[in-house]
């Protein structure tokens, strides 16, 4: 036991007082290899919890009355109450004594197995084995010491004939480590120092080919593989075998959408060496999601794979309370809701989104990326095309001048353009009251602009532009005019959303109103601070000092030279006005222009009275 577990229990004497005189628990079975005074539950210092509505869906699908169900390792609470409630028979496996005796008690419906994977009964078979936290927190200090794949191995062998293994595998190639940026991330975790990750282990499956036969040797068959977003513990996006590497798939679009939105969600306010979003849409234009994707989801059955059912796409909310799945069927896009809303959630002024919809196109493309390309090319009259349709179009939502519904809060990024026109796609939220839509189309301006300067875009516009000199330059190209009272009624929308999204306080969103008003230049991410972005930012900052010094330099100069002039010029003057020869030189240079007008005159008349002459001997 390490020091910094420890210090967990500070109140040791009367944690023991209390657990004397606590009463038994009956439903908590020690099997050995059980960790004292040790906790996987700690959110300082222990990785979060699995949780989430698409994975609650998954594991219910093959829960119920009669069956058994091993779940293997910490998992948050409402998926082992999910199980329990289905009527399976479920045994929970901790090697925390502490946080098996929490368990025990708090879920009485549960027998809770307290100690190590390498202890467990090995004739004992379950229909339902759920890893969902992976292998890596199924060993013990307190004994012997198994490999990941020796630990793959025995949650095999603990699923009986034509039972199911649902297993999460992290990836060490995946995008959460790539753009890690924590100090000591290797001794700030408890489990780090418990069992430090070896990434030399040539057994360890590395890939979603190698984690499927490593269970195909231990007797199982893969019939359902996922690739995992945004994070493993929080899977609220899982792209399935049909959609991994097919880039001419149509639910492209949908797929780059949900997962941006679940990788701001994931990553918000939390510092990291770049910026994941532009890694994830690099990987899916190469059609390589799978190897960037934080984990592998695969769902394996002892022997024949059939009756396990796959997906295309899912997309859930972290909390558990919604997912849904979008699929194609001969190129028409679907939404099917896999597990609706509890009830109506209204938070902020807005509702959310129980029945997301899709276009049903079989083809197009996502406006937003189409703007960042033709803002990368400079190729300004596409870009006054693709904003005059998308106005065009948010205006024909609207009835006399307001827009109700979730094409109100449409940003570029939710707009996919097919051949029949502009198309929403699936929105989390609405407004409750009706929103005007020239805040509407202005917000969706703006959010286009920031983010083309806070992510460091290329755009052929200049570079000391601020968000709200391009959205005034983005409006007039279709057009429409702005000012200060419709950007903040636009920012203040904006901020709307995010408060309902991420349950914002109303500090934060005082805070966040500033934070988005001062966007310049030199402004960094305004939601996943990334050191490559924040750098970024820097340059952005020093060119445009660097350009002011030299304006002011040249600006100098010019007043000096002018200074000069008006100097040499005063003289002159005060030359000739007190002195004699210089009001001699005065008289003579007042002569001069007078004999030379009038001579030019003179010139002028001669001229224009021998043309006349010679005209009138021609008639």
């Amino acid at each position: 036991m390490s020091e910094r577990s420890a210090a967990l229990l500070p109140n040791q004497g009367t944690d023991f007082a209390a657990a004397l005189t606590a009463p038994p628990v009956n439903n908590l079975r020690r099997i050995g290899g059980e960790m004292f005074n040790w906790s996987d539950r700690d959110p300082q210092r222990s990785e979060a919890l699995p949780r989430g509505a698409v994975l609650r869906h998954l594991i219910g699908q093959y829960a119920g009355p009669g069956r058994s169900v091993l779940v293997a390792g910490p998992h948050a609470d409402e998926v082992v109450v999910a199980l329990a409630d289905s009527g399976a028979s479920v045994s929970w496996l901790l090697r925390s004594l502490i946080d098996a005796e929490d368990a025990a008690r708090n879920h009485s419906q549960v027998t809770v197995l307290s100690g190590a994977a390498v202890k467990l009964d090995a004739g004992e078979r379950f229909d339902l084995v759920v890893a969902a936290d992976g292998v890596e927190r199924l060993n013990s200090t307190e004994g012997e010491q198994m490999s990941p794949a020796r630990l793959i191995d025995r949650l095999a062998e603990a699923v009986r004939p034509d039972g199911v293994l649902l297993l999460v595998h992290d990836n060490h190639l995946g995008v959460h480590h790539t753009v890690r940026l924590e100090p000591g991330n290797r001794e700030r975790l408890d489990s780090d120092w418990d069992a430090p990750e070896d990434e030399n282990d040539p057994q360890r499956p590395a890939s979603q080919q190698q984690l499927a036969a490593r269970l195909a040797e231990s007797g199982l068959t893969v019939g359902a593989s996922y690739a995992v977003f945004p994070e493993p513990a929080v899977p609220t996006v899982l792209v399935g075998e049909g959609l991994l590497g097919v880039v001419s798939s149509p639910l492209r679009p949908q797929l780059g959408t949900a997962l941006s939105r679940a990788i701001t969600a994931a990553y918000r306010n939390r510092p990291v060496l770049s910026d994941p979003r532009r890694l994830v849409s690099r990987s899916l234009r190469a059609g390589a999601e799978a190897t960037v994707a934080p984990a592998w989801l695969v769902i394996a059955r002892a022997g024949d794979a059939a009756g396990i059912d796959r997906h295309e796409l899912l997309v859930g909310d972290p909390s558990g309370s919604f997912a849904y799945e979008v699929s194609s069927q001969q190129g028409d896009v679907r939404t099917t809701v896999l597990q609706p809303l509890s009830g109506p959630l209204e938070r902020a002024g807005l509702r959310r989104v129980s029945e997301p919809t899709t276009s049903g196109a079989e083809s197009g493309y996502v406006l937003e990326e189409r703007l960042l390309h033709h803002a990368a090319t400079s190729d300004l009259r596409a870009l006054r095309l693709e904003l005059g349709q998308f106005d065009s179009w948010l205006r024909g939502q609207a009835q006399d001048g307001r827009l109700t519904g979730p094409v109100a809060l449409a940003g570029l990024a939710d707009v996919l353009v097919t051949d029949q026109g502009p198309t929403l796609l699936p929105t989390r939220w609405e407004p409750i009251e009706p929103v005007a839509v020239e805040i509407a189309v202005v917000r969706a301006i703006w959010q286009f602009a920031v983010q083309l300067i806070t992510s460091g875009q290329p755009h052929p516009w200049q570079i000391t532009s601020s968000a709200v000199d391009l959205t005034a330059i983005m409006l007039g190209m279709v057009g429409r005019g702005v000012d200060a009272d419709r950007v903040r009624a636009a920012v203040e929308l904006h901020v709307q959303l995010e408060a309902a999204e991420f349950d914002l306080s109303l500090a934060d969103q005082h805070d966040r109103r500033l934070q988005l008003l001062a966007v310049t230049p030199g402004t960094a991410s305004v939601d996943v601070p990334g050191f490559r972005e924040l750098t970024e930012a820097l340059w952005r900052q020093r060119y445009e000092a660097s350009h002011l010094l030299a304006m002011m330099e040249w600006t100098e100069q010019m007043i000096k030279s002018r200074d000069l002039a008006v100097s040499k010029m005063d003289w002159e003057v005060q030359f000739y006005k007190k002195t004699w020869p210089g009001r001699v030189l005065m008289v003579a240079r007042s002569g001069y222009r007078v004999i030379v007008r009038d001579g030019r005159k003179f010139v002028r008349n001669r001229r224009a009275r021998k043309a006349a002459a010679k005209q009138q001997q021609q008639v």
